[in-house]
C-alpha cells in the first residue's frame, strides 16, 4: 500500500510543478504584450498630434507655405460677395376707424323739429343737419324786438317832451314788460325743474335766471320811463333811456342767437356715420342725436408688443389687405406711435393712415397690416465655407493675377448659411469656396465652377 502512494505523491508534485512553471510563463508574456500596447498607443498619440499640427480644421488653420516652383494649377470654386435685398416686415391686425369723429350736440336742449340728414350721408361744412323746435324762441324773440321799439320810444319822448298819448305808450310799453316778466318768470319755473331732473345743464339754468331777472329789470325801468314822463324828462332821464334802450337792444340779440342756434350745421366735411334722433324727440346732453365722422382719411390702430414697438416710426409704410376688398391693392402710412403702453393689456398702439377718395373703404372692417421696417446697413454676405481664421481673425481667398490670396476681413451674423462681411470685400468680389487640394498663399488656381451663391 505504502508502495502505492508514493509513485502517486511524485505524480502530483511533477503535475504542480508543470502547473506553476506554466503559469509564471503566462504572466510574463502577459506583461510583454501590455507593453506593447502602451508603446504602440503612444505612437499612435503623437501621429495624431503630428497630423492635427500639420493640417487644421477649416475654421482656425494657418495659411500653409507654397514653394513657387509648384505650378500645377489648383482646381477651385467659387462664389460672388453679393449684397442681399433685404425687406423686414411685421404683421398686425385691427379694425378701420374714422380718422377724426365728432359727436354733435344741440347748443340748447329741447325738441327736435325737423332732421334733414340720414346715417351715410355725405355732408359739407356748413350743411344744415337738424333743427331744434322755435316755438318759444320765436315769442321771445318778438318780445325782444318789442322791447327794443319801446325803448327806442321812450328815448325821443325823452328827447322831444311827451304828449298824452305818448305817456299812454309807456303804459303800454309798462303793460309789455309786465307780460314780459310773466313769460320769464315761467319759462325759469320750467327750466329750473328740468335742472332738478337732470336733465338741463347748470348754463341753461342760470341763462333762464338771467333772463327771468332782465324782465324785471325791464319792468322796473318801464315803470320809472313812467313816472318821468308823467313828470317831464331831464338829461338824467335822456340817459336812463339810452341805457334802457341798450339794454333791450342786448336782450334781442340774445334772442336772435337762441334762434340761431336751433340750426344744427356740419362743423367740417365727412359722412353721418351714426344717428340716433327723430323728429319730436327731446334731446339734451347725455347722447349724441349725430355723429360725423371723417372717411378720408381713415386710420388703423394697431396694437404692438415690446418686442416691435421700437422697429415702429412715423412715415414707414404698410400694405392693408382687407377681407372685404381681397382684390385691392391698399398702401398707408405710420402717423403716430404711442410712448406708453396700456397698463393692463401692456401693448402699445400705432396708427397707420389710409387714404380713402373713393370711400370704399369703410370704417368697422377688418384689416391686416403689412408694416416695412427699415432693415438697417446692408453688407454683402458669402457662404461660411469661404471664411477662414488664423489665431481668431477671419479672412477669405480671392483671386489675384490667377493667383490665390487671403485677405482679412470683418465678418457680421450669419445667416442661412451665409456670413456679412462688414469689411473687406466689395459688391461682386469673388471669394473661393472650395477647391480640389490645399489652398495655399500663391498657388496657382484654375476656377472649375463659379457660382452667384
Amino acid at each position: 500500500m505504502n508502495k502505492l502512494k508514493i509513485p502517486f505523491i511524485i505524480l502530483v508534485f511533477i503535475t504542480l510543478v508543470l502547473l506553476g512553471g506554466w503559469g509564471w510563463l503566462r504572466f510574463f508574456q502577459i506583461q510583454e504584450d501590455v507593453q506593447i500596447i502602451d508603446e504602440l498607443e503612444k505612437q499612435i498619440a503623437e501621429l495624431e498630434t503630428k497630423i492635427s499640427q500639420d493640417r487644421p480644421n477649416d475654421q482656425e488653420r494657418t495659411p500653409p507655405s507654397y514653394e513657387p516652383n509648384e505650378r500645377t494649377p489648383l482646381l477651385v470654386y467659387t462664389a460672388l460677395a453679393e449684397t442681399p435685398d433685404r425687406e423686414e416686415t411685421i404683421n398686425y391686425d385691427g379694425i378701420i376707424q374714422p380718422s377724426r369723429t365728432t359727436y354733435i350736440f344741440p347748443k340748447r336742449p329741447g325738441e327736435v323739429k325737423q332732421v334733414l340728414v340720414k346715417e351715410g350721408e355725405r355732408v359739407k361744412q356748413g350743411d344744415l343737419l337738424l333743427e331744434m323746435e322755435t316755438r318759444e324762441i320765436d315769442k321771445n324773440l318778438e318780445q325782444a324786438q318789442a322791447g327794443v321799439d319801446a325803448a327806442r320810444a321812450q328815448l325821443e319822448m325823452a328827447k322831444e317832451g311827451l304828449r298824452e298819448e305818448e305817456i299812454n305808450q309807456i303804459r303800454e310799453a309798462v303793460t309789455q314788460a309786465e307780460t314780459q316778466l310773466e313769460l320769464a318768470q315761467s319759462s325759469y319755473e320750467r327750466v329750473k325743474a328740468l335742472h332738478e331732473d337732470g336733465i338741463v345743464s347748470q348754463q341753461e339754468y342760470e341763462k333762464a335766471r338771467t333772463e327771468k331777472n332782465l324782465a324785471q329789470s325791464n319792468l322796473v325801468s318801464a315803470q320809472i320811463n313812467l313816472d318821468l314822463a308823467k313828470s317831464g324828462a331831464r338829461d338824467l332821464e335822456i340817459q336812463a333811456a339810452r341805457a334802457q334802450l341798450r339794454q333791450a337792444e342786448i336782450q334781442l340779440e340774445l334772442a336772435e342767437m337762441a334762434r340761431e342756434d336751433a340750426r344744427i350745421t356740419a362743423p367740417r366735411d365727412g359722412v353721418i356715420i351714426n344717428r340716433e334722433v327723430e323728429p319730436g324727440e327731446l334731446v339734451g346732453e347725455a347722447q349724441p342725436p349725430l355723429v360725423l365722422g371723417n372717411l378720408n382719411p381713415l386710420h388703423l390702430q394697431i396694437n404692438v408688443g415690446e418686442r416691435d414697438i421700437g422697429k415702429l416710426e412715423p412715415g414707414q409704410k404698410a400694405e392693408i389687405f382687407l377681407r372685404a376688398l381681397p382684390d385691392s391693392k391698399i398702401t398707408g402710412e405710420v402717423i403716430r406711435v404711442s410712448p406708453v403702453a396700456d397698463p393692463d393689456s401692456r401693448l402699445f398702439t400705432a396708427t397707420i393712415e389710409i387714404a380713402n377718395p373713393d370711400h370704399n373703404i369703410r370704417p368697422g372692417m377688418y384689416a391686416e397690416a403689412t408694416v416695412f421696417i427699415d432693415p438697417g446697413p446692408a453688407y454683402p454676405v458669402v457662404p461660411k465655407e469661404a471664411v477662414h481664421f488664423q489665431n481668431g481673425n477671419p479672412y477669405v481667398y480671392t483671386i489675384s493675377g490667377g493667383e490665390a490670396s487671403p485677405r482679412p476681413v470683418e465678418i457680421g451674423a450669419e445667416e442661412n448659411g451665409k456670413l456679412a462681411i462688414i469689411s473687406g470685400l466689395q459688391q461682386n468680389e469673388e471669394v473661393i469656396i472650395q477647391a480640389d487640394g490645399e489652398i495655399v498663399p500663391g498657388k496657382e488656381v484654375e476656377v472649375q465652377e463659379r457660382g452667384s451663391q
